[in-house]
């Protein structure tokens, strides 16, 4: 009787890499697609909440004649309407006049989300004159009131800009909440730096990233503002001004 035996052939060592190595780049694939829908989830997020803060700020003034003061982010507890970080705009009761002009956007105030998709508060600023409390001999804003807040298409603010006359700007600092990780070295990011250096300019533009021949490039913000002459409209529509 002949005995036929039968060798039982496994994987060698070179196939095993082999096909572990198209698992880890399939595995890798996967891993940066989902990482990359999920970071479109978050920014199209926070441009609905940029969406609502313009849209309460709206709604805010047609119902109060002016827009809310920022909350602000430091200093002592001085009550409701003067305690940092609680959601809340705060402003002088005496006088009708905000303890700061730029803060953090009130979400309490407006019934908002407190933070955008990365757990950062949003950034808010306001014209003084168009937050004013009517509190007499003070009066809310008119049709003549200046609205002075540019939102510009780089740092240093030149001509053509995307609008000179905002009364209130919204900005929420993106993935990288506002810390820059430019390259070589680590100076201010220009164009964010601009959006938190507590002046009347912001800048506004699409996402971009560091290199080597454009170091101070990064830039994630997402900016949204409110302009005098659209809100000024709605108010004279509604029959609040003049």
């Amino acid at each position: 009787m002949i005995t036929t035996i039968y060798k039982a052939k496994g994987f060698t060592l070179v196939e095993m890499a082999i096909v572990l190595t198209i698992i880890g780049i399939m595995l890798g694939g996967f891993l940066v697609s989902l990482t990359a829908q999920l970071e479109l989830r978050s920014v199209a997020e926070a441009r609905q909440l940029l969406g609502n803060a313009q849209e309460a700020l709206m709604g805010y003034s047609l119902g109060n004649r002016h827009l809310p003061c920022p909350d602000k982010v430091a200093g002592a507890d001085n009550g409701d309407n003067d305690r940092p970080n609680d959601g809340r705009e705060d402003f002088d009761a005496a006088t009708g006049t905000c303890i700061t002009q730029e803060g953090n956007l009130p979400w309490a105030t407006l019934g908002l989300l407190e933070n955008d998709p990365w757990e950062q508060r949003l950034i808010y600023r306001v014209v003084a004159g168009f937050s004013q409390r009517p509190t007499p001999p003070l009066n809310s804003f008119g049709l003549a009131t200046p609205s002075n807040i540019r939102v510009c298409n780089e740092a240093a603010c030149n001509v053509p800009r995307l609008t000179d006359v905002a009364v209130a700007v919204v900005v929420s600092r993106g993935r990288n909440r506002g810390v820059c990780n430019t390259l070589p070295s680590l100076p201010a990011c220009e164009d964010e730096r601009q959006n938190d250096n507590g002046d009347n300019d912001f800048v506004s533009h699409e996402p971009r990233v560091a290199t080597l021949l454009t170091p101070n490039a990064e830039y994630d913000d997402i900016v949204v503002w409110l302009s005098g002459s659209i809100l000024i409209n709605r108010m004279v529509a509604a029959g609040q001004l003049p």
